[in-house]
């Protein structure tokens, strides 16, 4: 497990977001660097989440 965490690259941009979806797209499925990169992906899509989650709210909340 301590190898898995130490091979994920960290994801900052939309743009290294993007450009690692298409390495993933384009790449061999048999090779272990796809999970990495599969991960790395995963975890910048669940940060861009979090960081919208204060902003995300229901229009009429206050309301009820």
């Amino acid at each position: 497990m301590q190898e898995l965490l130490t091979k994920v690259p960290v994801l900052k941009t939309p743009e290294e977001v993007e450009q690692a979806i298409a390495r993933y797209k384009a790449s061999d499925l048999n090779d272990m660097d796809l999970i990495y990169l599969w991960q790395a992906i995963r975890d910048a899509a669940l940060n861009q989440n979090n960081d919208n989650a204060d902003t995300d709210n229901v229009p009429g909340q206050d309301s009820y």
